[in-house]
Order: structure tokens, then C-alpha cells, then sequence
């Protein structure tokens, strides 16, 4: 009874675990693994988009606009296939390095795997039963899809390839402890890992440089009401002298916008220091929202 009930908690039946032992060459583990433990440490900035919500407070051309946005330059057929039955899409990448396409896209959405031609795609070896991994025949661009894993009728996958290696390591050794973790809930949120300025642009912005030197996290979320889009933000300090520094900044940011789309909405945002946290929170009027929306989606289709 007691192994029983130890080989459930591990995430799969005893069954299972035998099969998987019998098998030659078959899975050594079979347990379920949350789309977001797939994330390795290297990845500073993570992103949460429910497009479920989005779907439902936006409308669907603005949700899908909106997606398609944050995977603009991908160049995927997979990864549009997949985006198009979505309901929560994780990017996880890094801040600094945005353009360069380093990634790992995860897709949340009952029957979202795409369909891989066989001449593109081949099924590899997984160590974990519930753990579908294709690899892509041939050397995929930086910036597109070198490997796709299933998590079964959850979630799907997409990793560029750089972080290959990260992945594995990932799946084989469990979820990193400092991995980018963005709350479930609004229709965004993020994790943002502050880091410090390369030198040469520490030397031309020594202010900036200054404020994120002081920093070490940024979390935050947009959730959608009545008035609008409401936005929490929370800069974690590594002292107190360093959030004291980031809401001066802030709010020197904020003061300097008085012109604008969006100046009415900055200047109303509310910054506050608790210890060495600084509260933000500030509204986006439903009319600024869409017509920003609107204005992006015009944009792409005039190009």
C-alpha cells in the first residue's frame, strides 16, 4: 500500500511505472510536467498571454492580433497552427536579446499539437511516458523551431535552437528553482529578471544603468475591467536604497509624459515604496486599448 501510494505521488499509476520499466528502450518515468517547468533559468523574461481571456474581453480579431504580435518574426506554420486553438500562450526568452529569436513558446489548448509531415519532422526518444519530443530534420533558423514536445492534450512546446541543451537538462534533472514564473492571472503577465547594463551602454545611460543595478525582479499583470485595463507592477529591490531609486525614476518617467496617447493614463498611475518593493498601479482606458490594438493591426496589413 505504501509503494502504492508513492509511485501515484511521483505523477503516474504503478502500471504505468512497470511498463515503462519493461519496455526496451521505452520511457524510464512516466509523470505529468507543467507547461511552465519547462522554462531554464537562462531565460530572464517571461511572458503570459491568456488568449482565452482575451477572446472574451477583446474579441477574437483583437486576441489573435495580439498573439500574433508577441510571436511576430517566428515564421512558423507549426507554431500558427497550434497559436490558432490556444487558450494560454508562455514565451520565455531573454530580455535583452529579443530580436535574436532565442525562445521557448509554450501553447496551452486542448488539441493544439499541429501536424508534422514526416519529411520535416521524426519522433525521438523520450524519458518520460506522458512526453512526446520531435526533432526538426535539418538546421532550423535561430529564431524558428528545432524540437517540439507534447505534453498530451495540454500543452505543446516550441523550442528554438539555442536552448535545445536547456530543455533537456530541464526535462531530464526537473525544473529549474530560479526559472521565470509569472502569476496566472489578467490577460498578460511577466516575470522579469533584472540584469545589469553591458558596459558600453552603461556608459551612454548611466541613470538606467543605475536604477537596474539596484533591481532584481520585475512581476506584473494587466488585468481587464470596466474602466479599462488595469495594471499591477511589482519592483523588487535587492536593498531598500534600490527600490527608493527605481520610484524616483518612475515617477520621473511618469511626470515626463505630458503629451501623447497614453500621457492621461500615466500620469494617473500611482507609484509607492514598501520596503524594498515599489507598488505600481495605473488604468489604460478601454478606448486607448483598442484603438492601439486597431492601430497595429492596420499597421501590419499595410506592410
Amino acid at each position: 500500500m505504501a509503494l502504492g501510494l508513492l509511485v501515484t505521488a511521483c505523477g503516474g499509476t504503478s502500471q504505468e511505472q512497470a511498463r515503462a520499466r519493461l519496455l526496451p528502450g521505452g520511457p524510464r518515468v512516466v509523470h505529468e510536467i507543467e507547461p511552465s517547468e519547462l522554462f531554464p533559468a537562462d531565460l530572464d523574461l517571461v511572458v503570459r498571454l491568456d488568449v482565452g481571456r482575451m477572446r472574451a474581453g477583446l474579441g477574437p480579431l483583437a486576441a489573435d492580433e495580439l498573439s500574433k504580435r508577441a510571436l511576430q518574426g517566428t515564421g512558423e506554420n507549426e507554431l500558427a497552427e497550434a497559436l490558432a486553438c490556444a487558450d494560454v500562450v508562455w514565451i520565455a526568452t531573454r530580455a535583452a536579446e529579443v530580436e535574436v529569436g532565442d525562445r521557448i513558446v509554450v501553447i496551452e489548448g486542448k488539441r493544439c499539437m499541429p501536424e508534422l509531415g514526416r519529411g520535416r519532422w521524426e519522433k525521438v526518444r523520450s524519458a518520460n511516458g506522458r512526453v512526446a519530443i520531435f526533432d526538426r530534420h535539418g538546421e532550423a533558423p535561430r529564431s524558428g523551431t528545432a524540437r517540439i514536445v507534447n505534453l498530451g492534450d495540454r500543452a505543446t512546446v516550441f523550442v528554438s535552437p539555442v536552448e535545445l541543451d536547456s530543455v533537456k537538462r530541464v526535462l531530464d534533472a526537473g525544473p529549474d528553482e530560479k526559472r521565470g514564473s509569472p502569476t496566472a492571472e489578467g490577460l498578460v503577465s511577466l516575470d522579469l529578471r533584472a540584469k545589469a547594463l553591458p558596459p558600453a551602454l552603461a556608459r551612454r545611460y548611466p541613470a538606467i544603468a543605475a536604477v537596474l543595478g539596484g533591481i532584481e525582479r520585475i512581476k506584473g499583470s494587466a488585468v481587464l475591467a470596466d474602466d479599462g485595463l488595469r495594471v499591477n507592477a511589482q519592483v523588487l529591490g535587492k536593498a531598500a536604497a534600490g527600490a527608493e531609486k527605481a520610484a524616483r525614476f518612475l515617477e520621473a518617467i511618469r511626470d515626463s509624459l505630458t503629451e501623447g496617447r497614453f500621457a492621461d493614463a500615466a500620469k494617473s498611475a500611482k507609484i509607492e515604496v514598501v520596503e524594498r518593493t515599489v507598488q505600481v498601479k495605473l488604468t489604460v482606458p478601454a478606448r486607448l486599448l483598442l484603438g492601439a490594438v486597431g492601430a497595429a493591426g492596420a499597421d501590419e496589413k499595410a506592410k
